[in-house]
């Protein structure tokens, strides 16, 4: 199993309500546990998984990226980490182009991680002024997508 689609397996685990999970692929086995003693200490939103050999590297760059950021800027953010969709389609027009008006929950685009789509809808209103990272390119969670002002 690679490195990218391990990450985006562990990322997926964290969101979803599950104590363990097991897979096996190409002869190889991965077991991901939650302890009892995180989920306890840590609102569910933010809990991780037990892995204590991807999760430094997959939970320390959001938060140095989180703290470089300005405060008074306002960003849609990946929810996750996978490879972002700015269309629901290839020949589709774009979710949303620079100058749009954007409202509390509109969906801006989709994460592709593992084959599963999530669409990423914006928890804040504003308008376009930049999006921040092409259409297809991987990115990571809690990486700034869009830019509103």
């Amino acid at each position: 199993m690679d490195t990218q689609a391990l990450k985006a397996l562990i990322d997926l685990f964290g969101r979803a309500p599950l104590r363990e999970l097991e897979i096996s692929d190409c002869g190889q086995t991965v077991k991901i546990t939650r302890a009892k003693q995180v989920q306890a200490s840590m609102p569910p939103a933010s809990s991780l998984p037990a892995a204590p050999l991807v999760a430094p590297t997959t939970s320390l760059p959001p938060i140095e990226k989180a703290e470089a950021s300005p405060p008074k800027e306002l960003l849609v953010t990946a929810p996750m980490y996978g490879t972002l969709h700015l269309s629901p389609a290839p020949d589709a027009p774009p979710f949303v182009a620079v100058g749009d008006t954007l409202h509390a929950g509109q969906q801006v685009g989709l994460i592709e991680a593992m084959k599963v789509f999530t669409p990423i809808k914006t928890e804040i209103a504003g308008r376009v002024e930049a999006i921040l990272v092409p259409d297809g390119s991987e990115v990571e969670a809690h990486q700034p997508l869009i830019r509103l002002s």
